[in-house]
């Protein structure tokens, strides 16, 4: 008879009493959490939200419309500098015409295509040698390309009138300032 004397009941372990309660408080802690981190993540998702939407509505108005303003006039500034710089200037012609015409030369007509970049002249000189030092004057300039005479007369009291052509480097009529 084996099982009729009583045996001393084994005594458990106080964990073993102790880790349902355990098991329930880290669960119970877990979902605490994961409720508590839920609720932030959705706050912060929110505030972000507002400050996105505070963001875009800076200037919405009056910055908008003057961002809009200075677009507007930063492209008319460039296509006026673009405009500007291809501009062809006749009045440089004049200047190197100036700078080198022989003194006893007189032209009294001028036929300026800048377009061509041909300058037709005509005038009076005391004699051909004086004409022919004014075409050396011009050939030796890097400005032109060609000199073309096409008219020779002797004038009244004895002055040569001439007519030339003169081919010119079209960098002659560039906008340099």
């Amino acid at each position: 008879m084996p099982g009729i004397i009583p045996k001393p009941i084994k005594k458990t372990s106080k964990l073993y009493e102790l880790a349902p309660y355990l098991v329930f408080g880290l669960v119970l802690a877990v979902v605490l959490a994961y409720v508590v981190l839920f609720y932030l993540g959705n706050k912060t998702s929110k505030t972000l939200l507002d400050l996105e939407d505070q963001i875009a509505q800076v200037g919405t108005r009056g910055e908008k419309v003057i961002e809009t303003q200075v677009l507007s006039d930063k492209q008319k500034i460039d296509d006026f500098s673009k405009l500007f710089s291809d501009h062809q200037r006749a009045s440089n012609f004049f200047k190197f015409l100036e700078k080198n015409s022989h003194p006893k030369i007189w032209f009294n007509k001028l036929e300026l295509s800048s377009s061509d970049s041909q300058a037709v002249l005509s005038g009076e000189t005391a004699n051909f040698e004086t004409l022919g030092q004014q075409i050396v004057i011009f050939q030796n300039q890097p400005l032109v390309k060609k000199i073309e005479i096409s008219d020779l007369a002797i004038g009244k009291n004895g002055r040569a009138n001439f007519t030339f052509s003169l081919f010119l480097d079209p960098e002659i009529f560039k906008n340099n300032e």
